[in-house]
């Protein structure tokens, strides 16, 4: 009986120390998916850029970064984006430079739940890439 008693107070050891070591991973990529800041919206990569889609109300935003999280400036940028809108007709967006690291468009038709999009990227010199999102829209 008492080996038993030491298996098992070995086990809850073991256990405890499992639940330790994975809790402070969880917490951190809880709060912002591991880049130590809160998002809005679903960042992708995108070529060498990261590309974070917003919707709200009637307007979608690209904010672009670098690898480093530093806002890179979105005047020599454009972008274009497939989306899905309500009975899964396709619309096709144009994303035009919004002011420092941002691109703009507007979202003038309706759709269900997430906004689901297909995003391709381009720079000075042609496609960058293409992501795909499915974004929480803040209506």
């Amino acid at each position: 009986m008492q080996r038993r008693n030491m298996i098992s107070a070995a086990m809850a050891v073991a256990a405890a120390s499992i639940a330790a070591a994975a809790a402070p991973t969880a917490r951190a990529q809880g709060a912002g998916g591991a880049h130590g800041h809160a998002h809005t919206g679903q960042e992708q990569k995108i070529g060498p850029y990261e590309v974070e889609l917003n919707v709200r109300g009637g307007d979608a935003t690209l904010a672009i970064s670098d690898e480093k999280e530093q806002p890179v400036d979105a005047s020599r940028f454009s972008a274009t984006a497939v989306a899905l809108a309500r009975g899964n007709e396709r619309r096709t967006m144009e994303f035009r430079p919004a002011g420092t690291n941002r691109l703009a468009a507007r979202v003038d038709f309706p759709f269900d739940g997430k906004f689901r999009a297909t995003v391709t990227l381009r720079g000075p010199g042609g496609d960058l890439g293409q992501a795909r999102f499915n974004v929480d829209a803040t209506r």
